[in-house]
C-alpha cells in the first residue's frame, strides 16, 4: 500500500502548482538625450529590445517599415529583427530609452515571439503596466547613483520583476487558446517535435544532477527521435527563436549559478552535477558564459549579499 505523504491523510481537495525555474537577463539599458543630428545605423540583436522615447520623436525604422515615436510611444523589437534609427523626426532633441532582455523560460519566449506587434500604442490595461514598469526601471536607473548599490540593486530587480510580470499579462491578453502558441506557418507537427526536444534537453540536465553524466546534446537527442540534427536545429530555431544548443547552455548556467550559491558544494562537485568529467571544461565553459570563473562568481555574490564591492 503506497503511504500517504505528510498532509495528505484526512485531507479532503488539493492541487499543486507546477514547479518553476526561470531566468532573465537585461543589458545594455540606458536613457539618453541626443541632438537633431543624432541617428543609430541598421542593424540586429540576438535578444528582444524594448525602445520608449520619453522627449521630442523620433524616426525608427523597423523590419523596413518607418514608425514615428511620440513622447511615451514604445516599439517592441524581436530577436534577429533589423532596425535604425533616423533621428529625430521634426529636428531638435529627443530622449530616449532603451533595453535588451532575453528570457529562457520558453513558454513566454514563444509567446513574445508569435505577438504581432511592434508599436504598442493604445489604452489596454496590459500595456500601461509595460509602461509603468519602464517608468520604474527608468527612475531605478536615475536614482542609483544616490542610492546606496544594495537598495539600488533592489529596486531595479522589484522593476525587472514588474517588466516581465507585465510581459507576461500582456501575452496573456494577446495569445490564441491554444497553449503551444505556433508561430505563423509551422505545423502541428513542428510544435511537437520543437516541444518534444525542449523536453529531453531538460532531462539531459536533471539526469546529470542525478547521475554526473548529461550524455549526448541535441545530436543524440535527434537521433533518438528519427531525425536529423540539421532538421531539429531548424525546428527549435523556428519554434522558440533559439538554438538549442544555446537553450542548453541556458539551463545549464543557471543551474551551475543556483549550485554556486550553496557555499557547501565545491567547484567539483558542481562540474560532476553537471555533467562535467572535467572540472577545467566546466570552468573554462562557466567564464566564457559569464565573463567570470566559478569561484569569481561565488565571491561577486558573497559581497554582493554582504554589501561590499564589486571584484
Amino acid at each position: 500500500m503506497k503511504a500517504n505523504r505528510p498532509g495528505e491523510m484526512h485531507s479532503i481537495d488539493g492541487r499543486m502548482s507546477p514547479d518553476l525555474q526561470t531566468a532573465f537577463h537585461i543589458y545594455s539599458s540606458h536613457w539618453r538625450k541626443v541632438n537633431a543630428r543624432w541617428q543609430y545605423p541598421e542593424h540586429t540583436h540576438p535578444s528582444f529590445e524594448i525602445n520608449v522615447v520619453l522627449q521630442g520623436s523620433q524616426h525608427m525604422v523597423v523590419n523596413g517599415r518607418s514608425y514615428v515615436q511620440e513622447s511615451g510611444d514604445i516599439l517592441f523589437i524581436r530577436p534577429g529583427v533589423t532596425h535604425s534609427s533616423l533621428g529625430t523626426r521634426n529636428g531638435g532633441e529627443m530622449t530616449y530609452y532603451c533595453l535588451h532582455f532575453d528570457i529562457d523560460d520558453l513558454v513566454l519566449r514563444r509567446a513574445l515571439l508569435t505577438l504581432d506587434a511592434v508599436s504598442l500604442g493604445g489604452e489596454a490595461p496590459e500595456l500601461a503596466a509595460i509602461r509603468s514598469a519602464l517608468d520604474s526601471l527608468i527612475a531605478s536607473a536615475i536614482l542609483s547613483e544616490a542610492e546606496g548599490a544594495k537598495r539600488s540593486r533592489m529596486q531595479t530587480l522589484q522593476a525587472t520583476l514588474g517588466l516581465f510580470s507585465a510581459l507576461c499579462g500582456w501575452a496573456l491578453a494577446g495569445t490564441a487558446d491554444d497553449p503551444r502558441m505556433a508561430r505563423p506557418g509551422a505545423s502541428e507537427n513542428t510544435v511537437a517535435l520543437a516541444s518534444a526536444i525542449e523536453g529531453l534537453l531538460q532531462e539531459s540536465v536533471f539526469t546529470a544532477a542525478a547521475t554526473g553524466s548529461r550524455g549526448g546534446g541535441i545530436e543524440s537527442i535527434a537521433a533518438r527521435l528519427g531525425y536529423s540534427t540539421n532538421h531539429c536545429n531548424r525546428v527549435f530555431q523556428q519554434i522558440f527563436g533559439m538554438s538549442p544548443r544555446q537553450y542548453l547552455s541556458d539551463l545549464i548556467i543557471r543551474h551551475a549559478k543556483l549550485l554556486l550559491l550553496d557555499n557547501s558544494l565545491s567547484v567539483e562537485t558542481i562540474a560532476l552535477r553537471l555533467g562535467y568529467r572535467d572540472v577545467s571544461h566546466f570552468s573554462k565553459q562557466f567564464k566564457r558564459w559569464t565573463g567570470r570563473p566559478p569561484m569569481g562568481f561565488r565571491r561577486l555574490t558573497a559581497e554582493q549579499e554582504t554589501g561590499g564591492t564589486r571584484g
